[in-house]
């Protein structure tokens, strides 16, 4: 994933040719897939990387592994990859594609800390009231930490709405030294 360039634009194209066929759930899959199994096998990494392996041996691997697991668009966008030898771009693809199809959908990839695990009536809620405020789907992904000391942090697009602990303390700190210098 050296270039984001060359990324946006096979992630584009893969994107028009998967709109037009109605599948771009299926291609999105696929190359979570393909990139799950890459990420989580050392030996397949080892054996894509390899420069003794030619593309012929790539693309056989590539055919008997997922064949019959994606969809016929997404194993001939793999083809083409590894004919470009750009096949070490995957990864990229993959980021670049899920933005596009987030923009399409009218989602927003939204990151939601707390500082404990929080229940499926909290996580609605929060959701809920982003989703009210933005006007847009969101893609929520939930993380504990618990640095936060308590209360919640989200983060969409490029707005970041911090009601923790660690948060108001900051600002109160921040408000307690401009008042300080402000006097001086």
């Amino acid at each position: 994933m050296e270039d984001r360039r060359v990324a946006k634009r096979y992630a584009r194209a893969l994107f028009s040719a998967a709109s037009k066929q109605d599948i771009v759930g299926s291609v999105s899959s696929d190359l979570a897939t393909v990139n799950g199994a890459i990420y989580n096998s050392e030996a397949f990494r080892t054996f894509l990387k390899r420069p003794s392996t030619s593309p012929a041996d790539k693309t056989t691997i590539f055919e008997k592994t997922f064949g019959d697991k994606t969809t016929a668009l997404t194993l001939e966008f793999i083809r083409l990859l590894i004919d470009k030898r750009r096949d070490d771009e995957l990864v990229g693809i993959q980021l670049e594609f899920e933005e596009l199809r987030r923009q399409a959908e009218n989602v927003t990839k939204a990151t939601v800390e707390s500082s404990v695990e929080l229940d499926d009536a909290q996580r609605k809620a929060i959701l809920a009231t982003i989703t009210e405020k933005t006007g847009r789907n969101l893609d929520p992904e939930f993380i504990v930490n618990p640095d936060l000391m308590g209360g919640v942090k989200v983060t969409y697009g490029d707005y970041v709405l911090d009601g923790s602990v660690r948060g108001q303390l900051s600002r109160l700190k921040d408000r307690l030294l401009y008042d300080l210098l402000k006097q001086a």
